[in-house]
């Protein structure tokens, strides 16, 4: 399968499609990471000297050398096909994070499992830390807390963020212009893809314009609001991104004015409404809006008011205002899945997080850089048993429509929403399990916590994860957020897809194998009268 041919046409070296994308496009985005870090470092008027921005640049040098030295060098066999292109978005979004990661690893000289940690939290857009200032138990080694770290590694974090929410799956599809990747077929592996456009190339640019638009327009406000023009810029790429991390120990907790507090809620709801959606306002289209954001209100609502009334009946706050406050801030990063934190939540009431769990679990709108289980499921979970109810009143022969907003849903539709319900919780009751058995000196109520942050990519956190948990700790959360982040159903099919390869090319070398005496022949079919 990776056996170098040379092309009859132009006498160009050949390899299998996997190999020629698997090798370059990783490097590029890894690279990408650091080289975008360092540029803003020296926007900002840092110093890049030392020993870690030097191996970040020197290591974004090699990969970027290998990535040119195969796109040049040699050429695709032939087009990636659906069940290749499932693949190579998997193995991407593994392989990514740990290229990014093996820098900050040699830099700061931190076990590799920190520094990997980090990357996967960064490029799935989660939020959890390990950068927490303590020493890793497994190594005796000291890892630093957030503003210990280097401006290039600081930033680092913001970037590989901001990618992770634009999806390197796009990335891939703007890079791999040049190398004629399929777009197509990248779209349909990632299940996240719609169109803005009748071209998907330039629905892809028209993403890119809104996406870098909408981050200029958070640090906007958020510099206005009250961060200093450098802080703003950070948060927004992060915001946005609906990632969560931040250059201080204490999230948006550090900010004091409550104004803060408000335009980081807004760059959050950007990040984890429908594009699609905010594209038409935008271009002041005349088209249908989602009903996601219906959903998101009236979810947002009962969040609001089920959290304010805990922490006011349990006394843990004294007035409706603090209460309010509290509430409002939790319930918004919560649902938009994006992890900023303004209180410590290992204090906060059972009751209190397991509303936050369920609000984690819920998750953003489809078609956003928000994870977790999405509003258009919820919505369509909630509306079939309405639609169950209607059958069983009006007779199971009546004929029935399923419409949800201005879109129908059919039989197909519902049956993968069902399933990729199901794989969540399911994946979700086995972390929380796992956890619970790691660290049995936490309740249940805070593995599920820690779990459900993982998997949904949130980034809150009751104090499990840090730079001191243990290894399996790590590792576990690690798998949890890769699965997250493309959704346990896409890594299934592209498992299912890599056997389909794997049995084809062993068919095909059988055949070639065969006799020729004993390989099947078309029989000829004469045209004569």
């Amino acid at each position: 399968m990776v056996t170098t041919s040379l092309s009859s046409s132009n006498g160009e070296a050949t390899v299998h499609p996997l190999v020629y994308y698997g090798a370059s496009f990783p490097l590029i985005i890894a690279a990408a990471s650091h080289v975008v870090a360092i540029t803003l470092v020296i926007l900002f008027g840092h110093s890049i000297h030392g020993v870690v921005a030097f191996v970040q640049a020197i290591t974004a040098l090699a990969y970027l050398s290998i990535a040119f030295l195969v796109l040049y060098t040699v050429r695709p066999s032939r087009p990636l096909s659906l069940h290749e292109a499932l693949v190579l978005v998997a193995y991407s979004w593994i392989m990514v994070p740990i290229l990014s990661a093996i820098p900050v690893s040699l830099g700061l000289g931190v076990p590799f499992i920190d520094s990997w940690f980090e990357s996967v939290s960064g490029f799935t857009t989660t939020g959890l830390s390990v950068f927490t200032g303590g020493v890793n138990p497994d190594y005796g080694v000291y890892v630093p807390a957030v503003e210990e770290l280097p401006p290039t590694v600081l930033w680092w974090r913001a970037v590989t963020q901001w990618i992770g929410g634009f999806g390197i799956v796009v990335v891939f599809l703007i890079a791999g212009r040049m190398a004629s990747l399929p777009p197509h077929l990248i779209g349909l592996a990632e299940g996240r893809f719609e169109r803005l456009e009748p071209s998907i190339a330039r629905s892809i640019r028209e993403l890119m314009k809104l996406y870098t638009t909408l981050t200029i327009v958070a640090t906007i406000i958020l510099f206005f609001a009250g961060m200093s023009l450098e802080d703003a810029v950070y948060h927004a790429l992060t915001a946005l991104s609906t990632g969560g991390f931040s250059n201080h120990s204490e999230s948006i907790g550090y900010y004091k004015p409550l104004l803060v507090g408000v335009a980081a809620a807004a760059a959050m709801v950007m990040g984890a409404s429908n594009f699609a959606d905010l594209y038409t306002l935008v271009h002041r289209i005349k088209r249908g809006m989602s009903i996601e954001g219906k959903t998101f209100t009236v979810i947002w609502l009962l969040g609001l008011l089920g959290m304010t009334g805990i922490l006011l009946g349990l006394g843990v706050k004294e007035t409706l205002v603090d209460a309010v406050k509290t509430a409002y801030f939790d319930v918004t990063t919560a649902l938009t899945t994006t992890g900023f934190g303004v209180e410590d939540f290992s204090a906060k009431p059972e009751a209190y997080k397991l509303l936050v769990i369920a609000l984690m679990l819920i998750g953003g709108s489809a078609f956003s850089t928000a994870g977790g289980i999405k509003l258009y499921r919820v919505s369509v979970a909630a509306a079939s048993l309405r639609w169950s109810i209607r059958r069983l009143v009006r007779g199971r022969y009546i004929l029935t429509t399923y419409k949800l907003g201005k879109s129908h849903v059919d039989a197909e539709g519902l049956m993968q929403v069902v399933s990729i319900i199901f794989l969540f919780i399911i994946t979700d009751l086995i972390g929380t399990i796992l956890l619970s058995l790691m660290v049995p000196e936490r309740s249940i109520v805070d593995a599920a916590f820690e779990a459900t942050s993982a998997l949904c990519t949130v980034g809150l956190s009751v104090g499990i994860i840090g730079a001191t948990s243990p290894l399996m700790v790590k590792l576990l959360l690690i798998v949890l957020m890769t699965l997250g982040r493309l959704e346990v159903y896409t890594y299934i099919a592209a498992l299912a897809a890599a056997v389909i390869i794997v049995k084809e090319k062993r068919r095909a070398g059988l055949e070639r194998k065969r006799p020729e005496r004993l390989r099947f022949k078309t029989p000829m079919i004469s045209t004569a009268h």
